[in-house]
């Protein structure tokens, strides 16, 4: 890490969230301690972005899985493990997890996937896409997914470019249960 971790916030809010933190993933997040507890208003936008995930019409998986995928591409061991965290939660496929850089080849995906993952893959990379990429994903999504998907991408590229150049490790998060990650992201949109 570049910053040294903040381990006894000021204020009853980050002690809130350092609370919640902890009882959600047995740990306080290093990004919590690194980033957030030096930025309050920083910490309410992130909240804020992930509040809007959960008013999406894109399932939780599909979500996840665009969040997965484009950690990994933007190699962000933080947000990689945060996610593959969220996504034992959610039940998803580990194996499928496991092929995720190597989707066109794999099985385990099918073609609304890999039409979905193409598109990540071209707009986290070269921050657009082709017509062919795009008219594919036409075949399997609507416009307001489309839309849905590229602010999912958008956001979950902020977040790695909080952590990566903060240099934030993966905190080597366990899955536990889905109850308990549903409870943190109840707390976490009302703050």
């Amino acid at each position: 890490m570049r910053l040294t971790a903040i381990e006894r916030p000021k204020g009853l809010v980050l002690h809130f969230f350092y609370w919640v933190s902890k009882k959600q993933f047995g740990k306080v997040l290093v990004a919590l301690k690194v980033i957030y507890a030096r930025s309050k208003p920083v910490l309410f936008a992130s909240m804020k972005i992930l509040s809007t995930d959960n008013k999406l019409s894109l399932a939780k998986q599909t979500r996840i899985l665009i969040r997965y995928f484009t950690s990994h591409l933007n190699n962000c061991a933080f947000c990689a493990n945060a996610m593959r965290f969220q996504a034992h939660k959610a039940g998803m496929d580990r194996a499928q997890l496991k092929e995720i850089l190597q989707f066109e080849n794999s099985e385990r995906f099918n073609e609304k996937e890999k039409a979905l993952l193409a598109y990540v893959r071209g707009v986290t990379t070269n921050k657009s896409t082709t017509d062919e990429i795009f008219q594919n994903l036409q075949r399997f999504y609507s416009d307001k997914e489309i839309i849905e998907i590229t602010w999912v991408n958008a956001s979950e590229n902020y977040f790695n470019l909080m952590a990566k150049p903060m240099g934030l490790e993966s905190d080597d998060l366990k899955a536990k249960s889905r109850q308990q990650a549903e409870q943190l992201q109840a707390a976490m949109a009302k703050g």
